[in-house]
């Protein structure tokens, strides 16, 4: 295979990335975890458990009202049931303020919203849940509820209505609270438990709560009439998250890396997440996290570093002259075939991993399930797309 292969492999006497250094995969260097007292994570375990009470005992003082023997069920949908790329003059339409009426009825109390929720229909009626999900709301995943945030400023700054303030101001103390004392952020608050409470990266997590921070702290639109204390704390919100971001980058014989889907919040360690998302550098989670610290206008000396060597990573473990065969479900030769990166890396060798189902972690697809190989986007070619915004970065930022 045309893999471009890391000088330092031939260091380990491998010739190929398929085959061969089976057992040359190296740990990643302990990460500088970011001291915070025992108190501020008791404290942050208080506010968690806090506002899952909050939200718990409105369903119920709900469903006891309208003398239900349990919460009503809203419609699922895929992603919102409505299309959120909307200009923001559309939020003066009927439409447009029948979406945004929609979606403040669907805040949970302590601030966030679902993921798989259709409020596309009608509000939210009384005893019902928030999500569909009965025990997964309210959540950061797949832009949940930083994208609601973003409807209600836009729908705000053309209607001036104060519920709509009042919303997104709500939804951004949620991300504040919810922020781990070392600046991460996990899945979903309150807090759920398993991989879930990890700081995520998978979905965009990091980088879409660091977004709504950043243009808040500025009064960027849509945020522009945010409160003055709330650009304050989304100011210092975001320095904390940088400083996490930095720490968590795997580091891996002296060298900055990517990093992982997912991190332990207390040690920063990469973690493993679904069975069939192994321990492992994560280069299409990575490629949103670096686009954000790109877009900053006075880039730390450190966050140069980190972009440099994330960006030289991504250059020497490129698949060059492959695609995905979105029929056979592997990579087939071909010349014009834009780069490819496998969707997880070894940590250490660099090598494309593949897990199932079961737990299991494979070096070469084909020895995963149809059903994995199908269902899960192995391979990406996400990082062609900031390599090529790094060009210009780096005129500006050399190392």
């Amino acid at each position: 295979m045309n893999i471009r292969i890391p000088a330092w492999w031939a260091v380990l006497g491998c010739t190929t990335l398929l085959s061969g250094c089976q057992n040359q995969s190296a740990e990643p260097e302990p990460a500088d975890a970011i001291a915070a007292p025992d108190t501020a994570w008791e404290d942050y375990r208080a506010r968690s458990d806090h506002w899952r009470a909050v939200d718990r005992d409105f369903i119920r003082s709900e469903v006891a009202a309208e003398g239900l023997d349990s919460p009503k069920r809203p419609a699922r949908t895929h992603r919102f049931g409505f299309d959120p790329n909307q200009p923001t003059e559309w939020y003066t339409t009927e439409e447009g303020r029948r979406i945004a009426d929609i979606v403040v009825s669907f805040q949970t109390p302590s601030g966030g919203w679902s993921k798989r929720t259709d409020m596309s229909k009608r509000p939210r009626q009384p005893g019902e849940h928030f999500g569909y999900e009965f025990s997964y709301i309210p959540t950061f995943d797949n832009g949940a509820t930083t994208t609601q945030i973003e409807v209600l400023a836009r729908a705000h700054t053309v209607t001036g209505d104060p519920r709509y303030l009042e919303a997104y101001v709500h939804g951004v103390e949620l991300i504040l609270e919810a922020q781990y004392p070392n600046g991460g952020w996990p899945q979903t608050f309150p807090l759920r438990g398993g991989y879930h409470d990890y700081i995520t990266y998978n979905d965009q997590v990091m980088e879409n709560n660091m977004t709504v921070l950043h243009r808040v702290s500025l009064g960027k639109a849509p945020f522009a009439q945010a409160p003055n204390d709330l650009r304050t704390e989304a100011a210092a919100a975001l320095d904390r998250a940088l400083d996490a971001a930095l720490a968590t980058q795997v580091v891996v014989n002296g060298k900055p890396t990517l990093w992982g889907g997912q991190h332990d919040p207390r040690t920063l360690e990469p973690m493993k997440a679904r069975a069939y998302e192994m321990v492992a550098l994560a280069t299409a989670e990575s490629v949103s996290l670096l686009d954000f610290m790109m877009d900053l206008d006075d880039p730390s000396a450190e966050i140069q570093h980190a972009i440099h060597s994330a960006m030289a990573w991504y250059e020497h473990n490129v698949i060059t002259g492959y695609r995905w065969d979105t029929d056979t479900r592997e990579i087939v030769p071909d010349a014009d075939a834009p780069p490819l990166w496998s969707r997880f890396a070894e940590i250490g060798t660099n090598r494309p991993l593949f897990g199932d189902r079961d737990h299991s972690v494979h070096y070469d697809i084909k020895d995963i399930s149809m059903e994995r190989r199908e269902g899960y986007g192995w391979y990406t070619t996400a990082p062609g797309e900031v390599l090529e915004k790094y060009e210009d970065w780096k005129r500006r930022f050399p190392r």
